[in-house]
């Protein structure tokens, strides 16, 4: 099936649940997913990338092969459809010990940046957090702008989001201490 055609159609939620139903019961489609995200097409990657981030939806297994592909769509600085819908995979996905530390740097990138769009930033915030679960000593350079984001009060999203991972933070760095 070409998904292209499917994926030049309107964003409509309908459209989106078909193609990442036939994703998921057709894997290698994931392969065209992830090439469509970075369609010389905006709207290709707006949908390519809604799609990849419903997948996890439907099977939180199907995309771990896939890991390093998608960060290394996250380095063309895709559109932000793609960055939302990578950035929420990772908070859903067992992440693979071999790109934890890119997704790490990837996320605290996307957090730091005031010029990133909102659920990028908030994703951001978990897919980092996941990682400073198991590497504790990283949830001190995470903590800071998380704070300063829920100081702000960027949005509200941001501020709950915010609230719930620095209490886990919180947590992770006073067990480090003796």
């Amino acid at each position: 099936m070409d998904l292209k055609p499917h994926l030049r159609g309107r964003n409509l939620k309908w459209n989106w649940d078909s193609i990442t139903k036939h994703c998921v019961e057709n894997p290698s489609s994931i392969e065209d997913i992830l090439a469509y995200c970075i369609d010389e097409e905006t709207i290709i990657q707006q949908n390519a990338g809604a799609v990849l981030g419903k997948i996890i939806d439907l099977d939180k297994k199907v995309l771990i092969k896939y890991e390093q592909r998608i960060l290394d769509l996250l380095k063309t600085n895709p559109h932000d459809a793609v960055k939302r819908a990578a950035m929420r995979v990772f908070q859903f996905i067992e992440i693979d010990e071999e790109v934890e530390g890119q997704l790490f740097d990837m996320a605290m990138t996307y957090v730091n940046n005031p010029e990133e769009a909102i659920a990028v930033r908030a994703f951001g915030m978990t897919a980092a957090r996941r990682v400073c679960e198991k590497y504790p000593e990283l949830a001190n350079e995470l903590l800071p702008p998380i704070e300063v984001m829920v100081d702000q009060k960027l949005s509200s999203g941001i501020v709950n989001r915010g609230e719930k991972e620095l209490k886990i933070l919180r947590k992770l760095t006073s067990e480090l201490q003796p």
